[in-house]
């Protein structure tokens, strides 16, 4: 389906949520097994036939319960790491998100979220938790000036 991609990656889709105040949503996830804390886009999954952008649309609704428009593609990244005890090895797109309300209301949450954060680009960089991708402070500032790459790059992980 998607010829540069690996075959075993699985295929997910994030979105950097971003508010009329230029703050970017992160939503703060527990690691089951081990129980560490960090600071994740909203994001999940492919479904079966489905496209990265409409994963994005779909799991940016579902996990924010926010209106917003979806633009470009602007990062990707693999990903190999072990959740809940199980490998993975992830492939994922990250698209940007320009909310339209922030009336954070998820429909269908993730049991390992236990809260949401807007962040401004002071606060996050000057923060010292953990954040997916781990570079983020590095990469976000032009995105929340609305100045977007000419072609996605890798993020990192």
């Amino acid at each position: 389906m998607f010829k540069d991609i690996p075959k075993e990656c699985r295929l997910a889709s994030g979105v950097i949520v971003i508010d009329q105040d230029k703050r970017v949503l992160y939503l703060r996830a527990s690691e089951p097994k081990t129980g560490q804390v960090f600071w994740v886009m909203p994001g999940g999954g492919l479904e079966p036939n489905e496209s990265f952008e409409d994963a994005a649309r779909r799991e940016g609704y579902e996990e924010t319960g926010c209106s917003f428009n979806l633009g470009p593609y602007v990062w990707f990244r693999r990903h190999k790491y072990v959740w809940n005890g199980k490998p993975f090895d992830q492939y994922e797109r990250f698209f940007v998100g320009l909310i339209l309300d922030s009336d954070y209301n998820p429909p269908y949450q993730d049991g390992y979220i236990s809260k949401h954060k807007w962040w401004s680009l002071d606060v996050l960089q000057a923060s010292n938790d953990a954040f997916a991708p781990r570079n983020v402070r590095k990469i976000i500032a032009t995105i929340l000036e609305g100045e977007y790459p000419g072609q996605p790059f890798d993020c990192g992980v």
